[in-house]
């Protein structure tokens, strides 16, 4: 356990500077490109984020899972990568002009030349990658990352400067993978890495990485195709909008979830191995991540607008509503967030692939039906988030055995506390009035005010999260 302790540390410690230096990257090109140069790059982008699901075809995930783990599959796994990432890469080169035609929008196509490139280095970054992330060694994870985001930052903002437009956002991307790669392969290869690929048996990793893949690029999907269709149907403007309100939820919620989340595959698969079931490790880990997660999500559905004129400017005012709406989606979704690892510690990926493709066909349904009306478009999510909350229930039930009664009495304390502090933000927004007021004062008082009527409501209504917290105070400050 201290192992998948000091990982959590590791893995919590790179996320949060990870998001950190996404959070003022973020922030200087809202204020320095304008909706429609945002939302051009979305468009790439999204297309980009689909096919990059596949760029691995789930060998990474493979080489965690695996119990003994050999050269041969290590082997087998870097030349399945190496044909589907590639083959992606030339793909996505010589689809370039016709997807910019279908768009009407002529700046795609470069923007995909550049992007194209990271295919070709995938290999030789995932590969390595996931054996590290299976030997638990985030710290070093730790300075990789954060390493290669600084050096995205610069990039992109340096050629902002020089007039590049979106044009610096890809070539900043970019960059962060030409400095991964380097990294990765001189300074920090592990021992058991390889770089002679073999053809055989890539059935076996092809086999699992086909389900695997399909449910992360279905999961991923669903968050970049709204940009995709409202691209179609709308403008980029429109475009910039929805994803600035989509992606500030995904911030606030991923800010809170990518510390635990690397950690959750290992962690499950190894409660399967150890003990033959995960029902209680599945039910514990969801419980603390929800106490945390939706009182979050809660306070900034209702603080949406000083929140986006704090981070991204008064430009931006019309991603508020929209925000409100997608962070009871996010809440919703995160109830279940660790199902997927759940499917996979206990083999059974193709419910997994079953289940969000489901969800996808639901979501893009109703977005078809309200495009380009952005309102409509979030509102169609939030229902999409209560549908997904009832079928993954139902399908942990019969594939992992999990005890719905008992998995939302333990819940039931964090819907409680996530109410509580969105009603306390809607008081401090009487005081301060969210339209009017400069961003900062509403946003000084819900820092000052929030943080320990949280921890009250933890105390009070004796969720376990309040006994992590009190843990690590008293390593803190008591060295007990």
């Amino acid at each position: 356990m201290s192992n998948i302790r000091s990982a959590i540390i590791f893995s919590s410690i790179s996320r949060y500077l990870l998001t950190i230096i996404g959070l003022i990257s973020t922030m200087l090109v809202a204020r320095l490109l304008t909706p429609e140069e945002i939302g051009t790059y979305a468009l790439a982008s999204g297309i980009i984020v689909i096919m990059a699901e596949f760029k691995i075809l789930g060998a990474g995930e493979f080489l965690i899972r695996e119990r003994n783990l050999s050269k041969e599959n290590i082997k087998s796994a870097l030349a399945l990568t190496i044909i589907v990432s590639w083959s992606l890469g030339l793909a996505i080169i010589i689809s370039a002009p016709y997807v910019s035609d279908f768009y009407s929008v002529e700046g795609l196509k470069n923007l995909f030349y550049i992007l194209s490139i990271g295919f070709f280095f995938a290999p030789f970054i995932s590969i390595p990658f996931s054996i590290l992330t299976r030997d638990l060694r985030f710290l070093l994870l730790l300075k990789l990352q954060v390493f290669s985001a600084s050096t995205n930052l610069l990039v992109t903002l340096v050629l902002i400067f020089f007039g590049f437009s979106y044009l610096s956002l890809a070539v900043g991307q970019l960059s962060s993978v030409l400095v991964q790669f380097i990294i990765i392969n001189i300074f920090m290869r592990p021992s058991s890495m390889t770089y002679v690929p073999t053809f055989s048996g890539m059935k076996v990793v092809a086999k699992f990485g086909a389900f695997n893949s399909s449910a992360n690029l279905l999961k991923r999907a669903t968050v970049v195709m709204p940009d995709l269709l409202i691209g179609k149907f709308g403008t980029t403007f429109d475009v910039g909008i929805f994803s600035r309100g989509l992606g500030f939820i995904q911030f606030v919620s991923q800010t809170l979830i990518m510390g635990v989340n690397p950690v959750a595959l290992p962690y499950l698969a190894q409660s399967k191995r150890d003990e033959g079931l995960i029902e209680d490790a599945y039910t514990k880990s969801s419980v603390l991540l929800g106490a945390l997660v939706l009182p979050v999500l809660s306070v900034s559905a209702v603080a949406s607008l000083p929140a986006i004129r704090l981070f991204f400017g008064d430009q931006w005012d019309s991603a508020a509503p929209l925000a409100s709406w997608l962070a009871l989606w996010a809440g919703f979704r995160s109830i279940h967030w660790f199902a997927n690892d759940a499917f996979v510690a206990v083999y059974h990926e193709k419910v997994m692939v079953f289940k969000d493709l489901l969800i996808f066909f639901t979501l893009t349904v109703g977005v078809i039906l309200t495009a380009p009306n952005l309102l409509d478009i979030s509102k169609v999510f939030v229902l999409g988030g209560a549908f997904e909350i009832v079928l993954t229930s139902v399908l942990l039930k019969k594939y992992i055995g999990l005890t719905l009664i008992n998995f939302y009495k333990k819940y039931a304390s964090n819907f409680v506390i996530a109410s509580a502090c969105g009603l306390l933000t809607i008081l401090i927004s009487k005081v301060y009035e969210f339209d009017t007021a400069q961003p900062w004062k509403p946003a000084i008082a819900i820092s000052l005010i929030m943080p320990p009527f949280w921890i009250l409501l933890l105390f009070l209504f004796k969720n376990p999260l309040f006994l992590e917290i009190k843990k690590i105070a008293n390593k803190i400050f008591f060295k007990t």
